[in-house]
């Protein structure tokens, strides 16, 4: 632990430049997860600290480093740090989950999600954006093609609910890469309980200024299926004008989980390479990261600051988008596989009314500036 105590004693931006956070971002974080990850000492030898525990975590969260590096910069063996960071990754969820990854129960809580979409992003009784990313792994021992996926890699899937400021609201990870992408959202918890109706979602409402009555609903992409509270956009082929806005005002606040599954990313680069722990260890990974960018977003803001060009950005006045980064690269998180899906007719009733009301009582004036020949949102690049 002489690096970290030398850096926590020197420069605050050495340690930040190290630790990718301040010293009081470090230690609030270790004050939660401490009393569970404390070790007594033995006659043989002395624990190693939690200090060094929570270090050895947060670094091999942030760079991605292998342990055999990690033992090296932490001075803790690669046999404890197998041991030590999944156990910290464990805790770090446990100890944030209740209060930075909590899923609304109630229509109260699920209306204050809403609200903020419509705030923020113009779209009314929005509960969330969903989308599903591949977690890239190296093939486990004796799996055959278990974890194997359409794009030829091994892989488990980590499926999310984003809120308007792209803090994840409900995460759900393991099921291995093979299985079908529509299918790993049917088995999430989440989605059986919106279809058993135990989900608390809200009565359906009036839309702002509008007499129509609609239910809330979740934004998805074409990997998912059309349903009453599921929205998708319209198919790209031979999309009318008011389809055309439709789906640029679906995508538009879909953004917010895209550019939620960039910061984490981004902040987090244990994931820009294939993870070479066994799979449910990268499960515990992946849910302490989840749990560590919200706290991140809500308490320590000025700790997750992202560069220029990472977020997937728009300009109103002339109708350009600027992709993010994770957009540009290969080595990101692997997106689900665009396949025909069933739709049910009331889905498409519904999604028929949201079309008629961005065409009418819900218009923005800088919609159609957004649309392109192919009815594609036009991207600067």
């Amino acid at each position: 632990m002489t690096i970290l105590r030398e850096l926590k004693h020197g420069h605050e931006a050495d340690f930040i430049n190290y630790m990718r956070m301040d010293p009081n971002t470090f230690y609030k974080i270790l004050s939660k997860v401490e009393p569970y990850i404390m070790k007594e000492d033995t006659n043989m030898r002395q624990s190693i600290s939690t200090e060094a525990r929570l270090h050895a975590t947060l670094l091999f969260l942030s760079t991605g480093c292998s342990y055999r590096s990690l033992q090296y910069s932490t001075r803790i063996s690669k046999l404890s740090l197998s041991a030590i960071i999944p156990e910290t990754c464990k805790q770090i969820y446990e100890v944030l989950r209740e209060d930075y990854l909590k899923t609304p129960s109630t229509p109260e809580e699920w209306k204050n999600v809403s609200n903020d979409f419509w705030r923020m992003w113009n779209f009314p009784n929005c509960l969330g954006a969903i989308d599903g990313k591949h977690i890239v792994i190296r093939q486990p021992p004796g799996s055959g093609s278990y974890f194997y996926n359409y794009k030829g890699t091994y892989s488990i899937i980590l499926m999310a609910i984003c809120d308007a400021n792209s803090n994840f609201i409900y995460v759900d990870v393991g099921v291995n890469g093979r299985v079908s992408d529509g299918g790993v959202w049917a088995n999430t918890s989440i989605s059986q309980s919106i279809v058993n109706h135990t989900a608390g979602l809200p009565e359906d409402t009036k839309l702002p200024g509008s007499d129509k009555t609609l239910p809330f609903v979740f934004l998805v992409d074409d990997a998912f299926p059309l349903q009453r509270h599921i929205m998708k956009p319209y198919p790209y082929q031979k999309q009318t004008t008011s389809e055309r806005i439709f789906s640029y005002r679906l995508s538009r606040e879909r953004r917010t989980v895209e550019n939620g599954f960039g910061m984490l990313a981004n902040r987090f680069r244990v994931f820009l390479a294939p993870i070479t722990l066994p799979p449910e260890k990268v499960d515990i990974m992946v849910l302490a990261c989840t749990a560590l960018h919200n706290f991140l977003r809500k308490d320590e803001i000025n700790q997750y600051s992202q560069p220029e060009g990472c977020l997937e950005t728009e300009c109103l006045s002339d109708g350009i988008v600027a992709p993010g980064e994770w957009r540009q690269t290969s080595a990101d998180l692997l997106g689900l596989q665009v396949v025909g899906r069933n739709a049910s007719i009331e889905g498409k009733v519904v999604r028929e009314k949201y079309m008629e009301y961005f065409q009418g009582e819900g218009a923005v004036s800088w919609q159609n500036k957004f649309l392109n020949d192919s009815g594609n949102v036009s991207y600067n690049v």
